[in-house]
């Protein structure tokens, strides 16, 4: 089983330094096990696990507890330039578009354009502006 855990950073920090939420995770990564809450005597053992997590860079505490980020892999990704996305999604398009008429497989750049356009339109508009309760468009 593979855990996403979506804005790693956003548990707020108690008094103690530390984030309730992240704490629960960090158990599970270094022993593998939870308690029952009806029967602390009673173990729950969980295996094969994998957690892949995010972060969000505008908002949050900016402070994740150094005993779970010794267990992760930090990988820092920006947004890729125009140019690059547009020979990205160029060459996947252009193979989806194999099966299809010429005429179509020539409107890969424009659609691949067209839809940066529109992508960079709808960031630059506040109605579309991400928050916790809409965080996707």
């Amino acid at each position: 089983m593979v855990y996403f855990v979506d804005d790693l950073n956003m548990p707020k920090v108690d008094k103690y330094f530390t984030q309730q939420p992240i704490a629960l995770v960090r158990q599970l990564i270094d022993y593998h096990t939870y308690y029952d809450r009806s029967d602390l005597s009673i173990q729950k053992r969980i295996a094969d696990t994998m957690f892949v997590s995010c972060m969000n860079p505008k908002a949050g505490s900016f402070f994740v507890d150094v005993r779970l980020t010794r267990h992760l892999t930090t990988v820092c990704l920006s947004v890729p330039e125009k140019e690059i996305l547009s020979t990205i999604y160029g060459q996947l398009l252009a193979a989806h578009f194999l099966d299809f008429d010429e005429n179509i497989q020539k409107m890969t750049p424009k659609i691949i354009a067209a839809t940066q356009v529109i992508f960079a339109d709808m960031s630059k508009n506040p109605k579309f502006a991400p928050t916790a309760l809409k965080f996707h468009y």
